[in-house]
């Protein structure tokens, strides 16, 4: 099977994502045949919220030193990388790191607290 490219659009949505580290963005990506909905978040909210269920995976949060400073410049060399995803229902419920080259398909998803501004969530990232 052909190998294709990251998304440069998807790509572009994740950075501004881990730029503002505080947007939310409603999208749903097909991973090799699995369909996951939820909330596009910044890595370090991912990294946070992973913490905040669980105290134990504190050291796998780059910031904590904890794992040395070659995990935390590996983890930040990916960050681009990588989507950061929080499902919000079905078997796939959770806290997701997607690589972006695993990802065949995406959609923005309509509504959710973001839309009610009318615009749309490059639109909200960029404060314009």
């Amino acid at each position: 099977m052909a190998k294709h490219g990251t998304d440069p659009v998807l790509q572009q949505l994740v950075h501004a994502v881990n730029e503002s580290r505080q947007a939310a963005v409603p999208l749903t990506v097909s991973v090799h045949g699995t369909v996951l909905s939820g909330a596009l978040v910044a890595e370090e909210t991912y990294f946070a919220d992973l913490v905040e269920a669980n105290p134990l995976m504190t050291a796998l949060q780059p910031s904590s030193g904890l794992l040395g400073k070659d995990y935390a410049k590996d983890v930040s060399a990916e960050s681009g990388h990588h989507l950061h995803l929080v499902a919000d229902r079905g078997p796939a419920e959770g806290r997701w790191r997607i690589s972006l080259e695993a990802i065949d398909g995406w959609q923005l998803n309509a509504g959710g607290d973001g839309q009610k501004d009318g615009k749309g969530p490059f639109e909200r990232l960029l404060g314009a």
